[in-house]
């Protein structure tokens, strides 16, 4: 038996089969649908990793792609994992939410979990797979067939007092045009998720018009754990972007702030920098697939989240 699974090894290496799973692993756990009575499970996998979701956030997955979350089960019927994916059309889907308790590491079921979340996207004829990874996750995903798409970072501090212009609360008849003005920008409709971020925020949400009244830029931000994330923060320029961070900075004047911004695509970075904001740690963008659709990613400033995009 020993020999036959090291020659079945040796063969996808020779031929780069892209998802193998050690057969243990894989034949260990089973998967079904992730409800809402998983979410106390969930939430107690995500303190452990030291995430920032709230039990909101979990609602919001399965509101948008109920099918599309899972639960890893081993045959105890024991719950060891999960993983979430989100569907933008046919364009391309997010892998989120890739969690396995401590308990269960280094089994390969984190890679079971990947792969499933995979099948279920090609089922769907997602054209591409896109996931924001950590550099040591970054390691699985390469073999994967993920490539690099370019470098994010999280970015931490406190909101404060400051001075802006022009900037209005985002209200609810403003949402069509925010998700019209998003969709070119993002590379794909998202209006069920910015409507879902937008019922998160609080009031925070924020739009910056020009004289015309077109959208220059909007802001959002929701509660967390740990801190309120800021994103998506989407703008024309780096001005428009400045006004729109000095509003939600003012709404969150106190209370501690999360934002996952692009390294070297805007000025995002430096602008958090004037206000004390430091990086917390480096994330990756990779897709695998057919990337058609890459947006305008210069004027993200900051994405919804790496869980979502």
């Amino acid at each position: 038996m020993g020999k036959c699974f090291r020659t079945f090894v040796r063969v996808c290496q020779l031929f780069r089969i892209k998802r193998f799973v050690p057969v243990t692993a894989a034949a260990a756990i089973s998967f079904r649908q992730f409800l809402e009575t998983d979410i106390p499970f969930g939430m107690r996998l995500k303190s452990i990793a030291g995430w920032n979701q709230l039990p909101e956030d979990w609602k919001r997955f399965l509101a948008h792609d109920p099918d599309g979350c899972f639960l890893g089960v081993e045959r105890s019927g024991e719950p060891v994992g999960t993983v979430t994916t989100t569907t933008y059309g046919k364009r391309f889907g997010w892998i989120g939410m890739v969690l396995v308790h401590p308990e269960h590491r280094r089994k390969g079921i984190g890679t079971c979990l990947l792969n499933h979340a995979m099948t279920h996207l090609e089922g769907l004829q997602v054209a591409c797979i896109r996931l924001d990874a950590t550099p040591l996750g970054k390691k699985l995903y390469d073999t994967l067939g993920f490539q690099d798409e370019y470098e994010l970072e999280r970015r931490e501090g406190i909101g404060r007092s400051c001075t802006f212009e022009g900037v209005e609360p985002m209200r609810p008849d403003d949402l069509a045009r925010v998700c019209a003005y998003d969709a070119p920008r993002f590379g794909a409709e998202r209006a069920r998720m910015l409507e879902f971020l937008y019922q998160q925020s609080a009031g925070t949400a924020k739009i910056l018009r020009d004289e015309t009244r077109a959208l220059r830029g909007y802001l959002m931000a929701r509660p967390g754990d740990h801190a309120w994330q800021i994103g998506p923060w989407m703008a024309e320029d780096a001005e428009a972007a400045d006004q729109l961070l000095r509003s939600g900075l003012a709404a969150l004047a106190g209370k501690p702030v999360f934002l996952d911004v692009l390294r070297q695509l805007t000025p995002a970075a430096e602008m958090l920098e004037a206000f004390s904001f430091r990086v917390q740690r480096p994330f990756i963008r990779m897709y695998r697939g057919r990337h058609d659709f890459t947006g305008e990613p210069e004027k993200t400033f900051a994405i919804a989240g790496v869980e979502t995009g």
